[in-house]
């Protein structure tokens, strides 16, 4: 079953070409981070700055009592607040910055390998460049920019492998893929179990059963060794073997009486200070989010000893699972007309781009202006909207084989694991794979008819445009009283 479905002989890889867009794509971040400095820290940037400061001046990784993250992006900057002191959250948004360069280069080259063409890696690259919700991550202190450089490569080496690009590199690529995946997974656990999912998805198309075991085999290997001395680490602190564990304050958010959007969250504290509508509790479709009054349950936070034994963070956190999952039992309708409200929150328009605009948060830079406010906020939700769009179309334009069922898996483990609590944020590992298919999309040959992938474009369109009208009172209301506020 091993066929290549890119035949590069037809259309030679120009690596200069791409590099060019690659400088100017990170260029264009490094202006990014020059207009707007130094900003307020929203959220979790503070979590991670703690935890870091801690590491730094105890030389112990703090858990969060209420979940246990992983712990590459706090000890990465640990090791700026050691070396770099005052400068250490310019240091870490510089490396960011750098490390888009990965993310660029393999967003066009994912594209080369679905299209067979430069132009669609160009086309892929242009898109990247300006795909401004994406680009802000390298100047906020979150995770996404630095775990996609890791994530993106290791996507592009499996797919090659699947492709039937077979020879002596075969093994060197699934080892490469296998530290990569382990780095992005001490960065975000989001894609734990992806991983094997992957590997088992490498068998049919080895050639034979033997060699597509061993192929599998290797790459999850790799990775495991590669996480094992954390998840032993875990083990001797909190009894458990774990890369991370944040399963209950998550099912504790999403699995609840109460609605909980954290693109929402900060911008309903800010609503409240600004005497505006609680979104979250005035402006939400109510039908679909709306639980038994009284139903929910609170944190397992008071469970202190159990058996004489003093509880830990992730056996909390298991018994807060176990809470979600008995609420979800104890109400089916409720958590089917809920998950609709989380695929809406999944795909909303909004970014933290545009939460951060609304927050006031570039007020004091160039971007915050009324006019850069309001002009840049609506580049940022056409960015969204023309991605989701193109790119799902471009998926089901790609021709059946390996490659589509590769990305077919990434985006139903991505939709799977956003299920239980969604946001703009959740996303982002599968933007560069959709401006890569809608690059396949815009450059294919016209005369390639599709009925099927037509049709399966039609109601992916119909399903996006009515998940939009279920955010679109929250949407407007962010826009028309926070966004284009007449303030600067």
């Amino acid at each position: 079953m091993s066929s290549p479905e890119v035949d590069s002989s037809r259309d030679p890889l120009c690596l200069r070409s791409l590099l060019v867009l690659t400088a100017l794509g990170v260029g264009l971040r490094l202006l990014l981070l020059a207009i707007v400095g130094e900003l307020e820290l929203q959220s979790d940037e503070s979590n991670y700055v703690y935890l870091a400061i801690a590491w730094d001046h105890f030389g112990v990784y703090f858990d969060h009592h209420r979940y246990l993250w992983p712990p590459g992006y706090s000890w990465l900057l640990s090791q700026f607040i050691h070396f770099s002191g005052a400068g250490a959250l310019l240091a870490i948004k510089l490396t960011q910055v750098l490390a888009s360069a990965s993310i660029g280069l393999s967003t066009m080259l994912l594209a080369y390998r679905l299209g067979g063409s430069m132009r669609a890696a160009r086309v892929a690259g242009i898109a990247w460049i300006f795909y401004l919700p994406l680009a802000a991550f390298t100047h906020l202190l979150w995770n996404e920019s630095l775990f996609l450089a890791l994530y993106l490569p290791a996507i592009y080496l499996c797919l090659r492998v699947l492709q039937g690009d077979d020879g002596p590199g075969v093994n060197r690529r699934l080892i490469l893929a296998g530290l990569l995946f382990a780095g992005a997974l001490y960065l975000k656990e989001a894609p734990t179990y992806l991983v094997p999912a992957i590997a088992l998805l490498l068998i049919p198309f080895a050639g034979s059963p033997l060699e597509g075991l061993r192929r599998a085999t290797l790459l999850v290997g790799v990775t495991f060794v590669a996480v094992l001395p954390w998840c032993l680490r875990n083990l001797e602190v909190y009894g458990h073997f774990a890369l991370a564990n944040s399963m209950g304050e998550n099912a504790y958010n999403g699995l609840n009486e109460e609605y909980r959007n954290f693109d929402l969250i900060p911008v309903d504290v800010q609503r409240g200070r600004r005497g505006l509508s609680i979104l979250s509790r005035d402006v939400i479709r109510r039908e679909l989010v709306d639980a038994p009054p009284g139903s929910g349950w609170s944190r397992e936070e008071r469970l202190t000893f159990k058996d004489d034994e003093l509880v830990n963070t992730i056996e909390r956190s298991q018994a807060m699972t176990a809470s979600g999952l008995a609420y979800m039992r104890a109400h089916p309708g409720w958590f089917l007309r809920s998950r609709i409200k989380k695929l809406a929150d999944l795909v909303t328009p909004l970014s933290f781009y545009t939460r951060h605009q609304a927050l006031g948060h570039y007020d004091r830079t160039p971007l915050g202006g009324p006019f850069m406010r309001k002009v840049t906020s609506l580049w940022a939700v056409g960015c969204v909207l023309l991605v989701l769009l193109l790119g799902s179309a471009g998926f089901f334009a790609l021709p059946k084989g390996p490659a589509r069922l590769l990305l077919g898996l990434i985006f139903a483990y991505t939709l799977a694991t956003s299920m239980l609590v969604a946001m703009s944020r959740f996303r982002i590992p599968v933007v560069p794979l959709l401006i890569a298919c809608a690059a396949v999309l815009l450059t294919r040959d016209r005369s390639e008819r599709r009925p099927l992938a037509a049709s399966a474009t039609l109601a992916t369109w119909t399903l996006l445009l009515a998940l939009w009208w279920v955010n679109w009172p929250e949407v407007w209301t962010i826009f028309s009283e926070m966004v284009w506020r007449a303030e600067a």
